[in-house]
């Protein structure tokens, strides 16, 4: 044990650090979530730029496979110096009460400005509660929030290992996911399914970033199994996925899903690659707020589009403005709400 603590300690130390966080981690998120604030106003403002980056490059596809690389790191690190207990009271903390605040916020927002797509159904909110709703595919009423119940699963994957003492455990069921993407590329390539699959994409791209983590502290061979897959055989998968022989199964062609993927591999392997320079004090900035940004920038784009602005000013003012509701969402309920959940677990451990 004091063995694995001293090897955590010393891959972190090989980063730049800055106030206990890792800044190439916080430089990741910052970018991430720009991208994200960025595309949703660029496509509701530009309905050719809509189609466009679904046929070439999407900004948001990136930040967030750069963002599912960054949580398996995260949750690697993180499990590997908490309790399974701390890391779920901490994480419930972090993640829960701003995600509720936002979808209340959202929806009433959306109900005002007529936006509502659809009622807002007892059996939808219970689900929306939970957060697990992108992960069963269930009605989303707060639209960037599909992202957080895959993100949530492949916790609760994580801590099971972590209570079975096998960590690693956690990274090698990334392949099992894999296996199921596979599995549905197949079914829409030959029996022209229309599956989206991004659920096991995201649980195996959380799992390599883990299996990094683990690589770094232990020197576990899971690396050098699932980097070589998510650059080589993802892209193969994807194609299958997204080519029926005539066109698409989805809005999205083979090359608009590919490279959106291997972009925001590219994007957290360079800043891993110089992870030991300092990050830019306004990318760090992003990065604290970018959990605020990426739920708050969609409710401030509903708000802002009745005004009628010409669209490239739409798409600047959702931006700047998505940007400062972030910071006051960060420091009014996320930065008290993740030090109330360390207080708690502070308590637990005295």
């Amino acid at each position: 044990m004091v063995g694995d603590m001293r090897s955590d300690t010393e891959a972190v130390a090989r980063a730049s650090v800055s106030h206990g966080r890792i800044e190439y981690i916080d430089g990741i998120r910052g970018v991430a979530s720009l991208m994200v604030a960025l595309q949703h106003p660029l496509e509701f403002a530009f309905p050719g730029y809509a189609a466009w980056s679904a046929e070439w490059v999407n900004l948001g596809r990136i930040g967030i496979v750069a963002f599912f690389l960054v949580s398996g790191y995260v949750v690697g690190l993180t499990l590997s110096n908490q309790s399974a207990a701390t890391f779920t009271i901490r994480r419930f903390w972090r993640l829960y009460p701003i995600y509720w605040l936002a979808t209340l916020a959202y929806a009433l927002v959306a109900l005002m400005t007529g936006d509502a797509q659809g009622g807002f159904t007892l059996a939808v909110i219970a689900i929306n509660i939970t957060m697990l709703q992108g992960f069963i595919g269930a009605t989303t009423i707060l639209g960037v929030a599909w992202t957080l119940g895959i993100e949530v699963v492949f916790y609760i994957q994580s801590v099971v290992s972590k209570l079975a003492r096998r960590l690693d455990l956690s990274v090698w069921l990334g392949l099992c996911w894999l296996a199921a993407f596979g599995a549905l590329a197949w079914s829409n390539y030959f029996r022209l399914t229309g599956f989206t699959a991004v659920v096991p994409l995201m649980m195996f791209t959380a799992s390599l970033g883990f299996s990094l983590y683990l690589w770094e502290s232990q020197r576990s061979r899971s690396l050098l199994v699932l980097l070589p897959s998510a650059i080589l055989v993802v892209p193969a998968l994807g194609w299958l996925l997204e080519y029926d022989g005539q066109g698409t199964t989805s809005s999205w062609t083979p090359m608009g899903f590919d490279s959106s993927y291997l972009i925001g591999l590219v994007i957290f392997w360079a800043f891993y690659a110089l992870r030991n320079a300092e990050v830019a004090t306004p990318v760090l900035w992003l990065g604290k707020i970018s959990y605020s940004l990426y739920l708050v920038h969609t409710i401030v784009m509903i708000a802002v589009a009745p005004i009628g602005l010409p669209a490239p000013v739409f798409v600047a003012v959702s931006v700047v403005t998505s940007l400062g509701a972030a910071w006051a969402a960060h420091v009014l309920v996320e930065r008290p709400s993740i030090d109330f959940g360390r207080r708690i677990t502070m308590r637990r451990s005295r």
